[in-house]
């Protein structure tokens, strides 16, 4: 494997000189750097990324900050976008996350942070903005100024999910959430989506009520199973909860009840998961892949001298499949 010694040799330069024509920290003569790049060429030299990471101060490495409840979409996403773009991605999940998102920093593991499973008040936001440290978000805050994220628009897919429901006949309706964890610690998303269901149940003159709940599919059994016993007329179920809805569709026919003549389920899902079950669920079309490659995006170009400003709530349609109906009793 050639070294950069070998290429100043074949260019008739000093190492130095190789040195700064691939750091570009000193001019170089057009005619000198054309000889290294063509040594270069045909020697087929490859920089070591470590070497290169330490005579530019910068590793070409993000930071997925990895949810709680992470899903697989987001990840495969970024990694995309990472892996077209050259750049490294490192899956970050901390106990302690302020500390541990101090430390990367601090410690140059990383050139940017995409954060997600973001807070109404988060610290982790303050803290970045703060160091003046490159970050974009998958989620927002209640106060977003000059900070760049996508999100889905939660106030309007849960709206959207209940007139829908409203408009087939359905008077009694629940929404199972994410857990009371996310709740408490004020995760946007879930508090968003409860704030919304609340608020369309109350334009529409329905009855609703709403179930935080873990994320696995026997939490959704239990927790179907109790909406139904507290509310017989119950006639449709909302969750945007990916990871329960097998336990939501056991625990309705165990009752004897049939999807969607009995109960509607709606989900706020992907199309992959959404389609995976039997029925296929009716749902607003979660969309993951685009999230990731956008937030993913938005901080390489930062990453790369881009002046970057963008603030995305998108509001992606809902998809009628076989899980939902009319209100037929």
């Amino acid at each position: 494997m050639a070294t950069m010694a070998d290429i100043a040799r074949r260019a008739g330069v000093a190492l130095s000189t190789v040195s700064h024509t691939l750091s570009g920290k000193r001019p170089v003569s057009p005619e000198v750097r054309q000889r290294v790049m063509q040594a270069i060429a045909d020697l087929e030299y490859q920089p070591h990324a470590l070497a290169r990471a330490l005579a530019t101060k910068r590793t070409r490495t993000i930071a997925l900050l990895y949810p709680s409840e992470p899903h697989f979409e987001f990840v495969s996403s970024v990694l995309e976008v990472t892996n077209q773009r050259k750049y490294g991605l490192l899956l970050w999940t901390a106990l302690d996350e302020d500390q541990e998102i101090l430390r990367m920093t601090q410690q140059g593991f990383i050139d940017g942070v995409v954060l997600m499973e973001v807070r109404l008040e988060d610290s982790r936001v303050a803290m970045l903005k703060e160091r003046k440290y490159p970050f974009t978000m998958i989620g927002h805050c209640l106060e977003n100024n000059d900070i760049n994220f996508v999100d889905l628009d939660f106030d309007y897919a849960l709206h959207k999910c209940v007139a829908y429901l409203a408009e087939l006949g359905h008077k009694h309706i629940a929404f199972i959430n994410h857990s009371s964890r996310l709740i408490d610690i004020g995760a946007g998303y879930v508090v968003r989506s409860e704030e919304a269901f609340h608020h369309a149940i109350t334009q529409w003159e329905l009855e609703g009520m709403s179930c935080p709940c873990e994320a696995d599919a026997q939490a959704g059994y239990d927790a179907t199973s109790l909406l139904l016993e507290q509310d017989p007329a119950l006639t449709a179920i909302i969750t945007s909860n990916a990871w329960v809805s097998g336990g939501i569709t056991r625990a309705i026919y165990d009752r004897g009840l049939k999807i969607p003549e009995d109960v509607s389920l709606v989900g706020v899902l992907s199309p992959r998961i959404a389609e995976m079950h039997t029925p296929p669920i009716t749902a607003i079309d979660f969309p993951y892949n685009q999230m990731g490659h956008m937030a993913t995006d938005m901080l390489i170009r930062q990453l790369e001298g881009e002046e970057v400003s963008t603030q995305l709530l998108l509001q992606p349609p809902l998809t009628i499949r076989q899980s939902s109906g009319p209100c037929l009793r």
